[in-house]
């Protein structure tokens, strides 16, 4: 057997043909243009849509971008790149001052160093015995073709190898790890990789350096839904902007999440520094009596136990047929959005007996029964949605009205589900704004919408009859694009308050 100083040193062709999964692209690369599929049409911040393809060819843009500056090979650009966060102004900044400082620093091997290892002994005619090789992690003597030194020249055999690369990528999650050898610290490199490891590990690899680059980049984001690989692009939602906008973006799938704070969902008018707060208070009181609260009540008048099965609040007591709202108690004839509306929390009157820990859980309680309520009754109208699909398809079959014509419902429910998660959103967001005229106005505007949601969702209750299903279509038709009007108007309302710095909010008035 040969001396191990014969197996090349070198992880990469001098041909440069491992390289050709990252040069058959040398096209420049933009970020994406925006379409109507990736971008939101309302007013909000501007974001872009990246596939897994597109983003692996951001990615590697960058890297090829840096390698032509500086001069090194792509994949240890790549490395020197993960070194900086992949912040290329400042690994240019370091590498133009001192390209071999910042080698050092990654642990990259001096050119002597490499060539000194695989260097050929000295042209004596002495005829050497051939070395045996034993690898330094299990001790074997694997044939040369079974050895692999990185770019430092250290051996080991490939099985080693393999072993460690797919422990560090499977089960740690890296994709950013040194050489074997106690002590060095050359970083492995993306070809040694993909030629010792299976497909799936190297796939495995490839999403992580992805993640990293999502990860080290503020204007990425991977969309938050389960199973959902699309990434989105804003220059918007950081820092102080938080204070003054939502930014809620789409990813091309339609998923929409805030680009600030993650949050897997819409959580407009509420701004992203309180996001946190309510959900961690929510959570606390998710286990409790309030929980079991928010989804029973007794009836004022028989105090009979009822469960709400329906989207609107309009309630029928089935023992004593009283009729009352479910959010205030009172009388549904005298409640709320006729007189005094029941959206808004009233101060109690001053009481000696009541502590201010008493009163801030009242309060905490009412505004956290309306944003579970509104949670509740959207999952409830799109039940009673579903539940009626069956009855639409008879009345298709016996009526004039074409299958498009028979989804009004469904459209019902798609705009009265945005609805009523902007209207818990918009529960929490009372909560945390400080009282005064503003906050009044603001409670005008919800409750405007949420009368308009309460009556779309109690038409969802109506009887579906064959001398009845035309009219009540072309009312629902009406009424859904009046309650689309109504939310439009509150999400302009807040978005304008909050880059008007229109709006107090408790912790700020308490420093007052």
């Amino acid at each position: 057997m040969s001396d191990y100083s014969d197996v090349p040193s070198d992880s990469y062709d001098s041909d440069g043909s491992d390289f050709e999964d990252y040069q058959d692209n040398d096209s420049d690369y933009d970020m994406p243009t925006s379409n109507n599929k990736g971008k939101e049409k309302s007013s909000g911040p501007e974001f872009k849509t990246l596939s897994v393809q597109q983003l692996q060819q951001s990615m590697e843009d960058d890297i090829r971008k840096v390698a032509s500056l500086t001069g090194l090979e792509f994949p240890i650009a790549s490395i020197v790149l993960q070194h900086f966060r992949w912040n290329e102004d400042q690994l240019l900044e370091k590498y133009m001052d001192s390209p071999m400082k910042v080698l050092e620093d990654v642990g990259e091997p001096e050119e002597s160093e490499c060539s000194s290892q695989s260097a050929p002994p000295p042209n004596k005619r002495v005829k050497l015995t051939p070395v045996e090789f034993t690898c330094g992690i299990c001790f074997d003597t694997p044939d040369t073709d079974h050895v692999f030194k990185l770019r430092c020249g250290h051996p080991f055999c490939l099985d080693c190898w393999s072993m460690y690369l797919t422990s560090k990528v499977k089960e740690e999650g890296q994709c950013f790890f040194q050489c074997m050898q106690d002590g060095c610290k050359t970083v492995v490199d993306e070809p040694t990789v993909a030629k010792i490891v299976d497909a799936v590990i190297y796939d495995r690899f490839k999403e992580l350096l992805r993640r990293s680059y999502v990860t080290a980049n503020p204007n990425l984001r991977f969309c938050p839904h389960p199973s959902c690989t699309q990434t989105v692009w804003c220059t918007g939602g950081r820092g102080q902007s938080l204070l003054t906008e939502v930014p809620i973006v789409r990813c091309a799938d339609s998923h929409p999440f805030c680009f600030g704070c993650g949050f897997d969902s819409d959580h407009r008018p509420l701004i992203c520094k309180y996001i946190s707060q309510w959900l961690k208070s929510a959570r606390e009181d998710a286990g409790t009596s309030q929980w079991i609260k928010a989804h029973t009540r007794s009836c004022p008048k028989c105090h009979n136990s009822i469960e709400k099965n329906g989207g609107c609040n309009r309630i029928l007591c089935m023992n004593c047929k009283y009729q009352f709202c479910w959010l205030c108690m009172q009388k549904w004839e005298v409640h709320g959005y006729n007189n005094e509306v029941c959206n808004t929390w009233k101060e109690p009157e001053p009481d000696a007996e009541t502590t201010e820990a008493q009163q801030n859980l009242e309060k905490w309680l009412f505004y956290f029964d309306r944003f579970n309520n509104h949670e509740l009754s959207a999952k409830l109208d799109q039940e009673l949605c579903e539940r009626t699909e069956e009855k639409m398809l008879e009345v298709q079959e016996t009526s004039q009205l074409s299958w498009i014509e028979t989804k009004f419902m469904q459209s019902a429910v798609d705009e009265l589900t945005q609805c009523r998660v902007t209207l818990k959103w918009s529960y929490a967001m009372a909560y945390f704004l400080a009282k005064g005229n503003q906050k009044q106005i603001f409670e005008d505007i919800q409750a405007d919408l949420e009368r308009a949601v309460e009556d779309l969702s109690q038409m969802l209750e109506e009887p579906i009859e064959d001398n009845n299903v035309k009219s009540l279509r072309q009312r629902m038709v009406d009424k859904t694009v009046y309650v689309r009007t109504r939310h439009e108007i509150l999400l302009q309302d807040t978005a304008a308050g909050l880059a008007e710095g229109r709006w107090t909010w408790i912790d700020e008035k308490a420093t007052e």
